[in-house]
């Protein structure tokens, strides 16, 4: 008997387990209504649109019925299991009852020395608990289409049919736990609101069915610009989208926020023979001191009505107080000879910026590291006497840009040097950038108007240390370039300690020359 209560036991827990995450479904409408009823500034974006309570009806209107059909589903599954519970539990008993006739037989047959009797009554028991085995088989095959169907719904129910993307639900739940990171941990997190620009005319000029792809293609590019930097890309509703950004302050969120800006504009949406394009409005807060996520999420929305209010097709950031455009970057990292003037500014911003992330390493640790390049004499003469200068910084700089990501700041420091803020890298990981863009030009051949030039650089390399100022990092990358230079040039150098100063590491591998 023991064995067969202890099957009716699990059978239980499994039930009652099943029970309880379908009551915790049934609970999430109110939990959301609630939610929206205490935030109005939830669907404040929505007014953006020419009929804003129309569209924010609609809004309601869907969530509420995608709410009532996952209520049915779930009400069908409990109804469903709670059936197979009820047959179950008549099947034990049922056993129990045909196990204790059998155990009184079993006494009689034993009083009467009745081998043949005793035989057919063991048959009996075999054959219940046979019988008992295969309904419960069954009960338990059941039990997991039903969990497998349960299952499946409730992923359904957090995704967004048309993109595939996490739904609004997904992400009232995933702003409440960031909040809750930030008030616990007090871990930074960005939030970024996208909006398509005049959707409601592209879907009138081109139809729905465009319209569908254009959600599509955009909520992708979101999805795998944002990948890379652990953003999360969820469907807010209508034609707007979501980013969370866990562990990131604002001048990652704002250079985030930038290549999302220019991804969008990029894209080439292929509808029936026709190459259309669109253009999207974003909004950017980092998580503050607000009392609750309702104003976090009001703060990202009044910075995207800003980037509308602008003229669209921008992004703006909201610093707690009022609202400022994002610098756009439409294209890859390139400088640009501009007056002295111009080039003092970038420095003193260059500085600023150094300074800005040392005090985060300071005060959180993150690892910092600092390069300085410069491109090496050309026919024994400074580059800057080269009549293709211009063009040869140009290519030099493409190059460079391109080994390095989004968040790394680069600065032209000087007529010939310049600076790469990596945050988020250590010492090693930037020698290893500086080193591949190293490699990168050296194999290249830039062809000019009045000749073929082949060019090489060299780099200093250094990370923050304890106590360090922009200038400490400064002086000990152009000390570390200086060793480069004095080697001849084309090659990485990286000062890792103080007392590293008079001997970097070489990071470019010496020439090997083979014996004839």
């Amino acid at each position: 008997m023991s064995e067969f209560t202890l099957i009716h036991l699990l059978l239980c827990v499994m039930f009652f387990g099943i029970g309880f995450v379908a009551a915790q479904w049934l609970r999430f409408p109110s939990k959301r209504a609630d939610r929206n009823e205490k935030s109005p500034s939830n669907n404040a974006s929505v007014l953006v649109e020419d009929n804003p309570q129309a569209s924010l009806l609609n809004l309601e209107e869907c969530s509420q019925k995608t709410d009532v059909a996952a209520a049915e589903t779930i009400n069908e599954v409990v109804e469903r299991v709670r059936s197979l519970a009820d047959g179950v539990r008549i099947e034990v008993h049922e056993h129990s009852q045909s196990v204790e006739q059998i155990n009184h037989d079993l006494i009689a047959t034993s009083q009467v020395s009745d081998p043949a009797g005793a035989s057919r009554v063991i048959s009996r028991l075999i054959d219940a608990n046979r019988h008992l085995d295969s309904r419960l088989n069954l009960a338990e095959a059941r039990l997991q289409e039903q969990s497998q169907l349960l299952r499946s719904h409730r992923v359904e129910a957090r995704t967004d049919a048309l993109t595939g993307l996490p739904n609004r639900r997904v992400f009232d739940e995933e702003i409440e736990r960031l909040f809750e990171a930030k008030r616990d941990l007090r871990r930074p997190s960005s939030l970024v609101m996208v909006d398509i620009d005049h959707f409601k005319a592209f879907n009138d000029l081109h139809g729905h069915q465009a319209g569908d792809l254009c959600l599509k293609k955009v909520g992708e590019v979101i999805r795998q610009t944002v990948r890379g930097i652990g953003g999360n890309v969820m469907r807010y509703g209508g034609e707007e989208f979501a980013v969370l950004i866990p562990g990131t302050e604002m001048f990652d969120a704002k250079v985030a926020t930038q290549r999302l800006n220019r991804n969008i504009e990029r894209l080439v949406i292929d509808f029936e023979q026709k190459e259309l394009n669109v253009t999207a409005s974003l909004g950017v807060a980092e998580i503050g001191r607000d009392s609750d996520a309702s104003e976090w999420l009001g703060r990202a929305d009044r910075a995207l009505y800003a980037a509308k209010r602008d003229g669209r097709n921008r992004g703006c950031w909201h610093d707690g107080q009022t609202c400022h455009e994002i610098a756009r970057r439409n294209e890859d990292p390139v400088i640009e000879v501009d007056e002295e003037s111009s080039t003092i500014a970038r420095r003193e911003a260059f500085i600023l910026d150094v300074n800005r992330r040392l005090a985060l390493f300071h005060r959180k640790r993150q690892p910092l590291a600092l390069i300085i390049a410069c491109i090496d004499l050309i026919d024994d003469k400074p580059v800057e006497e080269h009549p293709d200068f211009v063009a040869i910084q140009h290519a030099v700089m493409q190059v460079f840009g391109a080994a390095l990501r989004d968040m790394d700041h680069i600065c032209q420091l000087a007529d010939n040097q310049f600076g790469a803020l990596l945050p988020a890298a250590d010492g090693q990981d930037a020698a290893a950038v500086a080193e591949r863009a190293r490699d990168a030009i050296s194999r290249m051949e830039l062809k000019t108007p009045t000749d073929v030039i082949r060019i090489t650089i060299s780099c200093g390399v250094s990370h923050a240390l304890e106590g360090d100022e922009a200038e400490h990092m400064l002086s000990r990358s152009e000390s570390a370039h200086g060793h480069a230079l004095g080697t001849g040039g084309n090659a990485v150098y990286l000062l890792r300690h103080e007392m590293d100063w008079e001997s970097p590491l070489r990071v470019t591998p010496e020439a090997v020359i083979a014996n004839g």
